[in-house]
């Protein structure tokens, strides 16, 4: 529960931390920018008079023009500061004990590594007959006919499976890859 508390505590902490930054960031930005020193204007009027007045037209007097001035503010450049490195303010969510969890989970994944290996087998299984085969090089004479008996299951007496095995194959007693095989 301590532990919880202080994680609370170092969080209000953090929260208090950003506020203010965020507070004088606000007050910087709503500060206002001085204005850049304008250079002085200078009002220019030109006087156009006109030099030849045709005899038909009525005589007007010539009225001074003038052209109109405008003042055009420099633009209103607003800069920020470059910062060139990201800087991160967390705290590391790491404890000490995660190379220990690291090691365990490690050990995990190579055992269920190891199981599925064992599962899958070496490839045992293809796709020709010759491949099943558990004693290679194997001769079954063409007239060899399987003789009839309960393949061994476990919950009997092996003794009693070997007897019964040893008198109905003991025709083929000189052909001990046949024995094997059919074993």
């Amino acid at each position: 529960m301590d532990h919880l508390e202080q994680e609370n505590r170092e969080l209000k902490d953090e929260v208090a931390r950003l506020t203010a930054l965020m507070e004088q960031f606000l007050a910087a930005q709503n500060q206002p920018s001085p204005m850049p020193a304008t250079p002085p204007q200078r009002t220019v009027i030109f006087e156009v008079a006109s030099s030849t007045v045709p005899a038909a037209t009525p005589t007007f007097a010539s009225m001074p023009a003038s052209s109109p001035v405008i003042a055009m503010p420099p633009p209103v450049v607003h800069t920020m500061p470059r910062v060139d490195d990201t800087i991160y303010h967390s705290e590391p969510s790491e404890g000490p004990d995660v190379n220990e969890k690291m090691d365990a989970m490690n050990d995990q994944f190579l055992e269920l590594r190891k199981e599925l290996k064992t599962l899958r087998g070496k490839d045992l299984f293809g796709k020709s007959a010759a491949e099943l085969c558990l004693v290679p090089g194997v001769k079954i004479p063409v007239k060899f006919k399987v003789p009839n008996f309960e393949k061994y299951k476990g919950n009997t007496c092996p003794l009693s499976h070997l007897v019964m095995y040893a008198r109905k194959m003991s025709t083929q007693t000189d052909n001990d890859q046949l024995l094997i095989h059919y074993f």
